[in-house]
């Protein structure tokens, strides 16, 4: 009895291109350790490498029109993004590439076959083991407190597909499938301030009593709930306990501080002469991650030193906060 050699051809082909799917642990997708400002104004970019499907061998070169991979995505225990220690929730959105061209709506079936998603993520004629990526990226405004944020995503994968074409372009099998896995997503948020700090003019006089007290303030935007101090270093030429502007033209000084609020209390950089929030002038408190925490000071030329020469005087003075 003779056999057409055609028809094993056939199957020997299909038996290369086979591909069997199967569901697996995902993998966790985390976005580092990111300051409350850069949430609030900047969306953060992140993926997981593997979201939980995994095909072995090579997909066809070409999906049939009736071919599916869906995976519908959703917060374990009907959360809606990442949940922090306060319970402040920073939202974000998953997308099907890294290009944010196919988002994926949380609770609906996202066919990863359409639009050649599959084709994109190198599924296609492969020769290894390829699992299905899913990229993130936070959506922007999130006023939230610092911590550890994460949520875990569950996916329900489900798919049908043809893994085999024989004479004709029969098909000779499908596979029709579907199970569950998951990954987890996290997100460090990092204290942060906005700081406003205008610069100190004293204008000019001919003896160092006629310089003018200069009255003004700094302006704070510091993350949600945190507690902090704010403290004034010495400036560049600071000696026996006072600040000095120094002459351009020369080596001679010019005292000067700066004062807490409208009072005589030296405004420094160490315990008990800094500033605490709770001490501002105008918000006073935590932080509030909107708006701004203002403290007054000023500023005066001392009057018990003898007048310099004539010259331009200058200083720098570093302003640091504490959490």
């Amino acid at each position: 009895m003779k056999r057409s050699p055609w028809g094993l051809l056939g199957l020997l082909a299909a038996g290369q291109v086979q591909a069997l799917c199967a569901v697996q642990a995902g993998a966790p997708a985390a976005f580092g350790s990111v300051t409350s400002n850069q949430v609030q104004v900047v969306s953060q970019p992140s993926s997981t490498s593997n979201a939980g499907l995994q095909c072995t061998g090579s997909l066809l070169t070409a999906l049939r029109s009736d071919d599916y991979f869906k995976g519908t995505f959703s917060g374990a225990n009907g959360s809606t993004g990442l949940v922090g220690p306060t319970g402040d929730v920073i939202g974000y959105t998953l997308f099907a590439n890294n290009s944010s061209s196919y988002p994926i709506t949380r609770g609906q079936p996202y066919d990863f076959a359409r639009n050649g998603i599959i084709d994109l993520l190198g599924l296609l004629g492969s020769i290894t083991p390829k699992s299905i990526p899913v990229y993130l990226g936070t959506i922007t405004g999130s006023n939230v407190a610092a911590g550890l944020y994460t949520e875990t995503i569950n996916v329900f994968w489900d798919w049908d597909y043809c893994w085999g074409i024989g004479l004709g372009a029969a098909c000779l099998g499908r596979q029709k499938l579907s199970g569950s896995s998951s990954f987890t997503v996290s997100l460090t948020v990092t204290n942060d301030c906005l700081i406003t700090t205008p610069n100190i003019s004293f204008g000019g006089a001919p003896v160092v009593s006629g310089f003018a007290t200069v009255n003004q303030s700094v302006s704070l935007s510091c993350t949600k709930g945190s507690a902090y101090t704010v403290g004034l270093n010495d400036g560049l030429y600071g000696a026996g306990g006072r600040r000095r502007m120094k002459a351009v033209n020369s080596n001679n000084y010019l005292a000067y501080d700066i004062f807490k609020s409208a009072g005589a209390v030296r405004w420094g950089s160490l315990t008990g002469a800094r500033r605490s929030s709770s001490d501002a002038d105008i918000n006073p408190g935590v932080g509030t991650g909107a708006g701004s925490q203002v403290f007054n000071y000023n500023a005066k030329v001392y009057t018990d030193q003898p007048t310099p020469p004539a010259d331009a005087y200058s200083d720098s003075v570093m302003l640091d906060v504490q959490f």
